[in-house]
């Protein structure tokens, strides 16, 4: 019998999850990218389809996995030991960590067998993340021809971004050229660091427009995709792109390769957040 997109996900994820403890036992811990190409994704497609599969973010699975594996040795011969085995730098570093994850500090639970098996228990079991439901639909996308500026930065700074963009293409045109605003999240920024958080400002300009120095052309193939209208605030999409994963997972899809794309069909800087109004996609694989 071929095996459902889910299964398919399944099997994915637990392959990452497989070497995260393999490289935890061995005292290392491994990237966010070794995960995601352990899973066959690229990062920002891994990180959401985790979340959902799990519960909890990669970022957040690895800290909890490295803690929940220490204990044994924090037990057993201290907080030199634990620190090792969950391979933070210092003991002072692994301190700081349990106290944020559990309350608890190495030493109270070192000497606490009972609150030391509840912790355990507790970083053993991932937290509930229940999602929010929208309308969703699978749309065919034309092809796009974009001219673009990569951004990295906090995702709330996005205006210097395409602030540079709109400079650097209204020098080639005017802008009754402009046909639509574009942008393509390829960190979720609220998990990546702000100063990591990349982010490609795009427009439309229906062809016009030359490539040159930080201006960049982007080749967006179209297709089949997942999508749904938003109202609301421009900060607020990336959690509702969570519900386009848990759709595609409910109805047994497999991701594209493309970025997720966002049409923002208002100007932040004229519109205020209750009625910004933006279009979401997400890639489908043709297969």
């Amino acid at each position: 019998m071929k095996p459902d997109q889910r299964s398919r996900y399944v099997t994915r994820i637990e392959r990452a999850i497989a070497l995260l403890e393999r490289s935890l036992a061995l005292g290392e811990v491994p990237s966010l990218a070794d995960l995601a190409a352990e899973a066959a994704m690229s990062e920002y497609h891994f990180h959401r389809i985790f979340r959902l599969m799990t519960g909890e973010a990669p970022g957040a699975a690895i800290t909890r996995a490295r803690l929940a594996g220490s204990l044994p040795a924090l037990s057993r011969e201290g907080v030199g030991a634990a620190t090792g085995q969950s391979g933070y730098a210092t003991s002072q570093a692994y301190a700081r960590a349990l106290r944020a994850a559990t309350g608890q500090t190495p030493t109270a639970l070192s000497q606490d067998p009972h609150s030391l098996g509840r912790t355990a228990k507790a970083l053993g079991e991932p937290p509930a993340d229940p999602q929010s439901a929208l309308r969703i639909e699978i749309v065919e996308l034309a092809p796009l021809r974009l001219l673009a500026v990569r951004n990295i930065g906090a995702y709330a700074e996005l205006n210097c971004g395409f602030g540079h963009l709109f400079e650097l293409v209204l020098a080639q045109m005017g802008a009754e050229n402009l046909q639509a605003i574009w942008g393509m999240p390829h960190d979720d920024p609220r998990h990546a660091a702000p100063e990591v958080c990349r982010f490609t400002c795009a427009l439309d300009t229906g062809g016009l427009g030359k490539p040159g120095g930080d201006l960049e052309e982007c080749q967006i193939p179209g297709g089949p995709h997942l999508s749904f209208f938003a109202t609301g605030d421009y900060n607020a999409l990336h959690g509702l792109i969570d519900t386009l994963y848990a759709d595609l997972i409910a109805r047994d899809l497999l991701v594209g390769e493309g970025p997720v794309l966002i049409n923002y069909l208002d100007d932040a800087d004229e519109v205020a957040p209750p009625h910004q109004r933006a279009h979401v996609y997400l890639p489908l694989a043709n297969d």
